[in-house]
């Protein structure tokens, strides 16, 4: 029995994960085309800020309100599957860490959902709390070194048999040209085409999406391997810290909406460093703890490895997860596309 043909547009995280969950289950021949796509580059070549995942931190935190069930049952399975991935698969990327939460208000006045549904969880007394925090939460979770993981997702679906090909598309109509049944089975079913393109859905010819904006997200990648932990400030003085277990730690961050500046802003730099600093002490050596603030953003500074800047593609409205029926404009035939993109800084 042939099996049905599945074209996934886009090879970032959420692209490669719905191509590898499709082709291990057996009954999908699977392609992905993607104008980016995973690859070791040349010393020195900076990677395209023309697709989000490369420039992600990343670790597991809920982002999901309280009232949002759906939201929650989707990072719960992500939870759970990543801590599974650590366990078995070292070479992922993917690895168990402390996280800490650090509010400065809580929304609605509630403890966050997830803090009965996550391991080794503990309330932090005030006596912990930096200065304006109002609430802590520590606990175990996940550190997603996102170019190494990439590289295991892709890794894993041509093992596989998957195929990914690397082709910039202009309307979704093409991804029907690289249906692998066809090639060999011109009367086989009709693919379905699912949509994992983010950002690349304002332009994409049949989807033309509107309400996808650009978050314009700024990090730092410094040499701080005493930093095990990964910590966020929600706040008006919003930051985090993030370890890739590798000796480096990706310092963030910023969100500015509808920005596409691809530049180093040098004062979000410096707030990142000054924001951090006092996050993490052990983003310095215990050495330079008795230094003054200048001193020790001056040190972090002299630390710095990179400066990236990438785009969360946000959806006004949120994720688009549905399915959409078209026609093919060539051979009249109806196709099935299942849209998944929208997922901003939290895919």
């Amino acid at each position: 029995m042939s099996k049905q043909s599945v074209v996934v547009i886009g090879a970032g995280v959420i692209g490669l994960t719905v191509a590898n969950q499709l082709q291990e289950d057996g009954k999908y021949a699977v392609t992905i085309v993607a104008e980016h796509v995973p690859d070791s580059l040349p010393a020195g070549t900076r990677e395209s800020s023309g697709w989000a995942s490369p420039w992600a931190g990343a670790h597991w935190r809920a982002w999901s309100a309280n009232w949002d069930h759906w939201l929650q049952d989707m990072e719960l399975q992500t939870y759970h599957s990543m801590n599974e991935i650590a366990d078995r698969v070292p070479e992922s990327g993917i690895k168990k860490a402390q996280g800490l939460d650090y509010f400065e208000a809580l929304p609605d006045g509630e403890t966050p959902w997830y803090v009965s549904k996550v391991n080794d969880v503990r309330e932090l007394p005030t006596s912990e709390l930096p200065m304006g925090i109002i609430y802590g939460l520590e606990y175990s979770t996940v550190l997603i070194n996102v170019p190494q993981y990439l590289a295991y997702l892709k890794n894993k679906f041509t093992g596989m048999g998957g195929i990914i090909e690397q082709r910039a598309l202009d309307h979704i109509e093409e991804a029907l040209l690289f249906d692998a049944t066809s090639r060999n089975e011109p009367n086989g079913k009709t693919p379905i085409v699912v949509n994992c393109a983010a950002l690349g859905n304002r332009m994409l010819g049949g989807v033309c999406d509107a309400s996808m904006r650009p978050v314009r997200g700024q990090t730092l990648i410094v040499n701080a391997p005493d930093a095990k932990r990964t910590l966020t400030r929600i706040g008006s003085q919003f930051g985090y810290v993030i370890p890739r277990g590798d000796g480096t730690v990706v310092l963030g961050g910023s969100a500015e909406a509808g920005s596409w500046d691809e530049e180093e802003d040098m004062k979000t730099t410096q707030q990142i460093l000054q924001r951090t600093q006092a996050l993490e002490p052990s983003l310095l050596p215990s050495s330079m703890l008795e230094l003054d603030e200048s001193e020790r953003v001056r040190a972090l500074r002299a630390n710095i490895v990179s400066v990236g800047v990438g785009f969360r593609p946000m959806r006004e409205g949120g994720v688009r997860l549905e399915t959409q029926e078209y026609v093919d404009s060539v051979s009249g035939k109806p196709f099935t596309v299942v849209h998944c993109y929208g997922h901003a800084g939290y895919g």
